[in-house]
């Protein structure tokens, strides 16, 4: 950035965390942070009850710090624990930080740059490099990074700035939180992304910077992968129940593969078999193929992309059955979140 974003005039800047029993991950998200060439004037760590000595380690950090804030989410979900600590922000930005994910030194910089030379965006995040430790997850990451496995959002292939239907990790300006009303709660999964929708509904859209960069980090086992995808897409169903104009169509694919699967024998067993195996040979190929361009086994990429989709499209399907009455009650209303 050319721009001095220390000087008078930078907007107040609170950065919120929501978390629970990640005492193995606090040094390195408190050294990431202490690393941000702008520093933020607050940080807000929702804490979900944890048991695993967080909120102590946490609670010490706070005593030497006057601008370290814990609160408590006793409903221990992510969007309850974002609501808290909303509440709790005095900044005039509010930019989210995940314990599961690294951020550049010039994230924040970056961030709120770009949100002061962009008044008409009412938030922005920026591009995410998908990551994975051990053998399981260095396959994943390989394919979740492409289109083949999630479909290939820009937030995640990349692309260019500008107007983005979702992001990673945002910061946005805190009067567009609190009109929107907070998260909604319902969403124990999916909540950013229902979100954004909702800020973009009230015709400021959120924003992509590709100068923003993080990294975020895979599941590390194919059951703790799918367990992931199941709830990714059991709480899209209810977001598209609340917002059907959010429908995108590459996102018909995965439960079109799952209806596929589950009723093609009824049609036609030979077609449904030749069906399934041309899916399960293509998916293989071209997770294999993403695995070893990344120096990640093959065989294991092979795997990833079936069980990604058939994961994410059972849980979508899921999800569209178990919430179509939310469709009646609407979206979340307004929170009682106080001015800053």
């Amino acid at each position: 950035m050319t721009e001095d974003q220390t000087g008078p005039g930078r907007p107040t800047l609170t950065v919120v965390i929501p978390a629970r029993d990640e005492i193995e991950r606090w040094p390195a998200v408190l050294e990431r942070l202490r690393a941000q060439t702008l520093q933020p004037d607050q940080v807000v760590v929702a804490d979900g009850t944890s048991t695993d000595g967080s909120r102590e380690w946490l609670d010490r950090v706070a005593a030497d710090d006057p601008s370290f804030v814990v609160v408590d989410n006793p409903r221990r979900v992510v969007p309850a624990a974002l609501n808290v600590a909303l509440a709790a922000a005095t900044g005039d930005l509010v930019a989210r930080m995940d314990t599961h994910a690294d951020y550049a030194d010039d994230y924040l910089e970056q961030v709120v740059g770009f949100l002061r030379a962009t008044p008409g965006a009412a938030g922005v995040g920026g591009a995410m490099e998908t990551a994975g430790r051990g053998a399981w997850g260095a396959a994943i990451a390989s394919v979740l990074s492409r289109p083949v496995g999630l479909g290939g959002a820009r937030h995640r292939v990349g692309g260019a700035p500008g107007p983005i239907v979702h992001v990673f990790s945002g910061c946005y300006r805190r009067e567009q939180l609190v009109a929107a009303g907070g998260w909604d709660e319902r969403l124990h999964a999916n909540e950013d992304y229902e979100m954004d929708v909702r800020v973009a509904e009230s015709g400021s859209p959120v924003h992509l910077q590709p100068a923003a960069r993080s990294t975020w980090y895979v599941r590390r086992t194919p059951r703790a992968l799918a367990l992931q995808m199941w709830r990714y897409g059991y709480y899209k169903g209810l977001t598209l129940h609340l917002h059907p104009g959010s429908l995108r169509a590459r996102q018909l694919a995965p439960p079109l593969v799952v209806l596929g699967l589950l009723l093609g024998p009824l049609v036609s067993r030979r077609g449904w078999a030749a069906g399934a195996a041309g899916y399960a040979l293509l998916s293989g190929a071209l997770g294999a193929r993403a695995a070893h361009a990344d120096g990640a086994e093959p065989w294991r990429g092979a795997v990833v992309p079936a069980l990604v989709h058939l994961s994410w499209g059972a849980g979508l399907l899921a999800g569209l059955v178990r919430f179509a009455p939310e469709r009646r009650r609407g979206p979340v209303p307004r929170l009682p979140v106080p001015p800053a």
